[in-house]
């Protein structure tokens, strides 16, 4: 047996090439799968280059490597295989040193141990930021250099061992660490990116041959382009699976992991840096799993009461989710004395000031209370008068201080039932999800409220139909939905938290045609002496706030007294008479409206001791994470199936790279029509010897000659190749093959039409 030579020049090019561009594609697009929890910025342009310019210089070195060595005849292999990798090394760490460790932003050409110093500073930051901050993080310099550097250092792993070691099949591992991030800290990934990712390892797997290192003969050789053929098919399969399975197994993992944050209401994130933040994603099928205990902020003031304090609105609902919807931007608050509330606020009263300093929360926006006031803080802050936020460009951290003044409204039954003007033109604020319900719930609606003549009595009465334990249960855990309409799934169920409460409030509310929002923020928290107040994570909560004419946005408590505490002054339900609007006892249950379904109206708690999310997995289909796995699993097995075919044709048809491989198929070919040969044979003896041993089986020929002649055509072609000054491939494969199949058919047409021996007796004739 002998050394097999690499393939020829012109299949090494295209495999180097296309295993390079491959890997590239499979490492951006896991680039952006860090956009999950790294803000957007400049840093994925920076990354795509870096690692385009990386595979430029691993793809381009090791294409003339392998050129060069095939062209002598010789396999490229480590260490000499490893030298583009090297390559790679030096520029990425150039790129990383010049990009990141001069003394600005701007790019250094100029490398020295001061970039050294600075890179190692920036990581170091970058550590302390990923500790301290929370997902998505602020893309500062040194966050920038963590993901960018990730990238390309993930590039350098994955591209050694797919071109310099070629275990293709391995690629996936080193991606992952571009992966678990998003998956663990947000529990989401880019479909886009998930998609292309698995399309790239499966194309890889596909396009590269593995070395073959010994002579066989050539129909095992043509067994063992099936095998590898197959085998890259099911390799390519096994990657897709395993990249899927993991993506799903870590997202759901992900989500019914307490200590993880989760894109949801239901968690507050907390990182190992004991730092907080609202997600203003809230979700009417979740629980609520256990939320920080941690000193979110502290506040002084010498008033007795100030009310929660909010930190964002929300408007969008789909039926199931609160949106946030865009960005938008504030007018910049260019005085502590400038009065920040959506109208002019006429009639309050004197003044409350409220020292607030925060602790772990962090947030681009301010906690402030629900009535007008002013804000006098350091730094750069913006006032939104649609949503009523205090917005900021960087996101607060601990011990950020700020004084208020609050000016409280006279607000009280009399001016709210008095209270007229003109609404918001946004529709938005009236806005009610078409579900197959939504007529129920606008009927349940009118039929809590029938007979109020306000709209300030209507508002008490579902505040008051919320509120009546008798009716409804506050639980964490939220029973699975038996529709599409999360709403109405609570008005079934009555057992909730506050996001059911107000959210079921809120959609009513608008049914009705008054305008309302969803606020979130945080109740007062506890006391801590006469005049300062703590506020924890535990304290989160959400609330439903309605206009009111010449009043503006007046928040009510639906959620239960045994979370919230009592009412609003504004909201206490003193005057309603047994029978009048807001008493229960006069409102139908929900399964009694009209083609409702027959469901208990009695409250359903869980099972005790359920954790994770719970509704909307069971009713809404299956998520989209494994709708696109299956997807993406199909389209797997259809690409990798066809490539198994075209590579199997390939290597049935063009199985012949050399006179050796014609000599090898020759040689199987003939002993399978029992014509041998000593192994011991020179090939310019073999024509003769495949002649004497045709002549033993039966006598002479005419076709004698032919066979000589054309055995011996493809032994000068393996002469000239053995023996040649340097090694080179003298015909081409398709010529070889040629002579190889020239060979066998004039044996074959000998064999056939055998004449009586010559030297023998004649047969005698029958008959």
């Amino acid at each position: 047996m002998t050394t097999s030579r690499p393939d020829t020049t012109a299949p090494v090019g295209l495999r180097v090439l296309a295993t390079s561009a491959l890997v590239a594609v499979a490492v951006v697009a896991s680039t952006y799968a860090l956009g999950s929890v790294i803000g957007p910025g400049g840093w994925t342009g920076t990354a795509v280059r870096t690692i385009v310019v990386l595979a430029l210089v691993t793809g381009v070195s090791r294409y003339a490597l392998e050129r060069g060595h095939a062209a002598r005849g010789d396999v490229l292999a480590p260490p000499a295989a490893l030298l583009p990798s090297l390559a790679g090394l030096v520029v990425g760490l150039w790129a990383l040193l010049g990009l990141y460790g001069g003394p600005t932003d701007r790019f250094s050409l100029l490398i020295g141990l001061s970039n050294v110093d600075r890179v190692l500073s920036r990581l170091s930051t970058a550590r302390d930021l990923t500790l301290a901050e929370v997902a998505p993080i602020d893309p500062s310099l040194p966050i920038a250099l963590m993901a960018v550097g990730g990238a390309v250092v993930v590039f350098l792993v994955a591209d050694l061992m797919a071109g310099g070691l070629r275990l293709s099949a391995g690629v996936a591992l080193p991606l992952l660490a571009l992966w678990i991030p998003g998956l663990v800290i947000m529990g989401e990934i880019p479909p886009l990116a998930f998609v292309v990712t698995v399309a790239a390892l499966v194309l890889l797997l596909a396009v590269d041959n593995p070395h073959r290192t010994v002579r066989r003969g050539a129909s095992a050789r043509r067994a063992d382009g099936r095998a590898a053929g197959g085998l890259r098919a099911v390799g390519a399969l096994v990657v897709a699976v395993a990249v899927a399975v993991v993506a799903l197994g870590l997202g759901s993992a992900s989500a019914s992991l307490p200590e993880v944050a989760s894109a949801s209401w239901s968690r507050l994130f907390s990182s190992t840096g004991q730092t907080v933040r609202l997600s203003d994603d809230l979700d009417m099928r979740r629980d609520l799993a256990e939320r920080s205990g941690e000193v979110v902020l502290r506040y002084r003031t010498d008033a007795d009461e100030v009310g929660p304090l909010r930190v964002f609105t929300l408007t969008g609902f789909d039926g199931t989710n609160w949106r946030r919807g865009a960005d938008r931007d504030g007018t910049p608050i260019e005085a502590a004395d400038q009065m920040l509330w959506p109208t002019d606020p006429a009639g309050v009263e004197e003044p409350t000031s409220v020292r607030v300093t925060l602790e772990s929360l962090r947030d681009t926006r301010l906690p402030v209370p629900t009535e007008p006031r002013t804000v006098d803080i350091d730094g750069d802050w913006s006032y939104d008068d649609v949503r009523d936020e205090v917005l900021g460009d960087q996101p607060t951290g601990a011990g950020t201080a700020y004084e208020l003044a609050v000016f409280s409204r006279p607000l009280d039954a009399a001016s709210l039932r008095g209270a007229t003007g003109a609404d918001p033109d946004d529709p938005n604020y009236l806005d009610v999800p078409a579900t197959e319900h939504e007529q129920d719930i606008r009927d349940l609606a009118a039929a809590v409220v029938d007979g109020a003549p306000t709209r300030y009595d209507q508002a008490l009465a579902l505040q008051t139909y919320f509120r009546d334990v008798s009716q409804f249960t506050y639980s964490t855990e939220v029973p699975p939905g038996d529709s599409g309409d999360a709403v109405w799934d609570f008005l079934q169920d009555r057992t909730g938290y506050c996001v059911q409460f107000a959210t079921s409030m809120t959609m009513m509310a608008r049914t009705l045609g008054i305008p309302a929002r969803l606020g979130v923020g945080f109740l007062p928290g506890e006391r801590v002496d006469d005049s300062s107040f703590q506020v924890t994570g535990r304290d989160s909560h959400a609330w439903p706030e309605l206009w009111f004419p010449g009043q503006g946005w007046v928040r009510f408590e639906p959620t239960p007294a045994q979370q919230t505490g009592p009412t609003p002054r504004w909201a206490t339900p003193v005057a309603v008479t047994p029978g009048g609007p807001g008493d229960p006892g006069n409102v139908p249950t929900p399964g009694a409206t009209t083609a409702a379904p027959s469901a208990p109206a009695s409250p359903v708690p869980t099972a005790p001791g359920t954790g994770g999310p719970t509704g909307g997995a069971q009713d809404d289909g299956a998520p989209w994470l494994l709708v696109v796995g299956v997807a993406l699993l199909l389209v797997a097995i259809a690409v990798g199936g066809a490539l198994w075919l075209a590579l199997r044709r390939r290597s049935e048809t063009q199985s012949l790279r050399d006179a050796e491989d014609a000599w090898a198929e020759l040689t199987d070919r003939l002993g399978a029509l029992d014509v041998r040969w000593p192994t011991s044979t020179t090939p310019r003896r073999v024509p003769a010897a495949v002649v004497a041993a045709l002549q033993a089986r039966r006598g002479q020929h005419a076709r004698d000659e032919d066979v000589a002649e054309a055995v011996s055509g493809l032994a000068s072609a393996l002469e000239a190749e053995r023996y040649a000054p340097e090694p080179r491939t003298v015909a081409r494969p398709d010529r070889l093959q040629e002579l190889v199949d020239s060979a066998v058919e004039a044996v074959e047409e000998s064999l056939s039409d055998r004449p009586a021996r010559a030297d023998g007796p004649s047969a005698l004739p029958v008959g």
